[in-house]
């Protein structure tokens, strides 16, 4: 209904666009009035007030007397992005054992480390894990490019392993070994996925 009212509004120079020829107030009050639409226009050199459209939740807290501020916060968990050595050694790690799997490989050997850190079974920081002897390998020896996609991923997918961001992909495991080997240790462990060339247990 309104915009075919608004379109029976005949048009006058300088009300839809800026113009030299001057409209005056009351020309356009009644333009507007003859279409049907009631306005007060406002006083020549006056300030346009823009419209504010009051969402629901705001309503909400309006009727209730209250305002956005009064509103609890939304916690929303800080992301630790800061490149130290553990983050070094995390990318390292994937880098090194899955630069040849997807993001989601890289990521699954990625939690593994992480569930290492937080196991009481195993050091608790990132780079006593990949040092523990007999297990992953020394990183402070092992320079890969850093100039290329694949430290670009590592580093990705070590920052989203820290910070906990994706679903977790492989459970809880803390072992894993290449999908082509059989070793003795594994077989009386609990399997928990294959991804891709690699197989976790817990």
């Amino acid at each position: 209904m309104a915009a075919a009212a608004i379109a029976a509004v005949p048009m006058a120079t300088g009300f839809a666009f800026e113009s030299d020829a001057a409209v005056s107030e009351e020309t356009d009050s009644e333009l507007l009035a003859a279409g049907g639409i009631e306005a007060e226009m406002p006083a020549a050199g006056a300030e346009l007030a823009e419209p504010v459209i009051m969402l629901d939740d705001d309503a909400e807290l309006a009727a209730e007397g209250e305002t956005e501020t009064d509103a609890a916060p939304i916690e929303v968990a800080a992301i630790n992005d800061t490149v130290d050595a553990d983050l070094i050694c995390l990318a390292k790690i994937v880098r090194h054992e899955a630069a040849n799997q997807s993001m989601t490989g890289q990521l699954a050997v990625a939690q593994l480390v992480m569930n290492r850190v937080n196991s009481p079974r195993f050091p608790n920081t990132i780079c006593e894990v990949a040092h523990q002897r007999g297990q992953f390998f020394n990183t402070n020896a092992y320079n890969p490019s850093r100039d290329d996609q694949r430290w670009a991923n590592a580093i990705q997918v070590a920052l989203d392993a820290r910070n906990a961001i994706s679903d977790p992909v492989v459970g809880d495991a803390v072992f894993y070994h290449a999908a082509y080997v059989s070793p003795r240790f594994h077989r009386s462990r609990p399997r928990v996925t294959q991804i891709e060339d690699h197989i976790f247990y817990r």
